[in-house]
């Protein structure tokens, strides 16, 4: 929203122009400073949640319950198109829009879309499954780099070659053990 009004308020003036045909009027200190901090909130805004999006859907659906293993498939099916269809909405209308000077309205669109999702999002939240996290992460990460270390120069081609912590080393509470997949053995 803050990058819609900036946009609007401060920046683009007169209307329509960035056209290509209509010079726009040199932007203010304060709209610039207003639209950077929008751009970087977006960014930051961005960056906080889509790493999480695909993790909470997955948490969803039990893998032990062949129903839910099949729903885990859809979802992720589902999800993924959302991203593609979302991409080509940004690459096409937005574009259309940016080249036509209506940066106002395209930053509008991308609002619109936003607050749909967050409407769906809020509307489904009773229903959905909470997995509370616990214990530290970050042995998890180091394991990781650890590995890494260990086998740098090492191309698996068999499951006993994998750098695996059996035991309590690897057993950090709350955690969840991704196994390799048989392609390997």
């Amino acid at each position: 929203m803050l990058v819609s009004v900036s946009s609007w308020f401060f920046l683009i003036k007169p209307d329509g122009c960035g056209d290509g045909k209509l010079t726009c009027v040199p932007a203010t200190s304060m709209g610039q400073v207003v639209f950077y901090l929008a751009i970087y909130l977006v960014a930051f805004g961005y960056g906080g949640h889509q790493p999480s999006i695909a993790t909470f859907g997955a948490d969803q659906f039990d893998e032990s319950k062949p129903k839910e293993r099949n729903s885990k498939a859809a979802f992720f099916c589902y999800f993924y198109f959302a991203l593609n269809f979302g991409s080509l909405f940004s690459n096409t209308l937005l574009v259309y829009f940016e080249d036509h000077g209506r940066w106002t309205l395209g930053f509008l669109l991308s609002l619109g879309s936003a607050v749909v999702a967050l409407v769906s999002f809020l509307f489904g939240a009773p229903g959905y499954k909470y997995v509370k996290p616990c214990g530290n992460p970050l042995p998890r990460v180091a394991q990781v780099f650890v590995a890494a270390a260990r086998k740098w120069d090492v191309i698996p081609v068999k499951a006993d070659e994998l750098y695996e912590l059996e035991g309590p080393e690897s057993a950090i509470k709350g955690s969840r053990k991704i196994f390799h997949s048989e392609e390997f053995e």
